[in-house]
């Protein structure tokens, strides 16, 4: 497999277990805290993952930013 496919489903499948923790937690009547802190980070590094694999859409001129001596 192609290693940005398993970039792909690997952020994905940390999304969902995050979610899970957080959602199971949130509904518990007896929290757990280390459970929740698990679920964030989680999610946050899938979220992570994910946006480290967007590329810009904008074209940078770099002729733009040249000054002139």
């Amino acid at each position: 497999m192609n290693s940005l496919k398993i970039k792909k489903v690997g952020s994905v499948v940390l999304i969902c277990i995050g979610a899970m923790l957080l959602i199971s937690e949130i509904a518990s009547a007896v929290k757990n805290y280390y459970v929740q802190s698990i679920g964030i980070v989680l999610l946050m590094l899938g979220i992570f993952l994910v946006n480290t694999s967007i590329k810009s859409k904008t074209k940078i001129e770099a002729d733009q930013y040249l000054e002139e001596e």
